[in-house]
């Protein structure tokens, strides 16, 4: 039988997701699973970087790989607390997918989406799908007055990097997923780059 192929990574960042993590996990293999999702060819995986977390997160993430298998689950643990943007840089360099999910492991972004995400994708021969809690169909849960409006104002720079996606990195607040080709993730930089530049220069 013929190997498959990796066509979508997920990047999961995790601190202190002990408890979020396994029922993120699940979704996830869940989501990608469901009948006629991928095509006979095509697989996944979750690429979990754990920065040290002191409640014991990467061990839940060790019994998820023996439980999942290590095709589908892969770590890439740090040494410590460096940040969500080298987080998400540090995983796409061990990412084999042609497109890239990023999501947090808070279950801030849903997993349930991700089929829609693909097919989406796949009907529009998209390069980049983004989610958002503040179109029609989304929203939040539990968040106060204080929490949305800094969340709010997170949204500027993102659109200024729709409007000049090659000067403007991008913020990892929405859940995404891209082709690989857009992307360049300059040494020790907290941010990968999205836009038109990027895909010139990778042609």
């Amino acid at each position: 039988m013929p190997s498959k192929r990796v066509v979508y990574s997920v990047l999961l960042p995790t601190y202190n997701e002990r408890a979020n993590l396994p029922l993120i996990v699940w979704l996830l293999v869940r989501a990608f699973e469901k009948e006629g999702q991928l095509e006979n060819d095509e697989d996944f995986e979750i690429i979990i970087i754990d920065d040290n977390s002191p409640d014991g997160t990467i061990e839940i993430a060790k019994e998820l790989q023996k439980l999942y298998g290590e095709t589908h689950i892969k770590l890439r643990p740090r040494a410590g607390k460096l940040g969500l943007g080298t987080a998400y840089v540090h995983g796409l360099k061990h990412a084999s997918g042609d497109f890239i999910f990023i999501m947090d492991a808070d279950l801030s972004h849903h997993p349930k989406f991700v089929p829609e995400f693909i097919k989406l994708q796949k009907e529009n021969d998209y390069d980049i799908v983004s989610g958002s809690r503040y179109i029609s169909g989304g929203g939040v849960h539990g968040w106060d007055l204080k929490r949305k409006l800094i969340r709010c104002c997170r949204l500027l720079p993102l659109l200024a990097s729709l409007c000049k996606p090659s000067l403007t990195p991008h913020h990892t607040h929405t859940p995404l997923c891209l082709n690989r080709k857009l992307t360049r993730y300059p040494e020790n930089s907290e941010h990968f780059a999205i836009g038109r530049a990027v895909e010139e220069q990778t042609t």
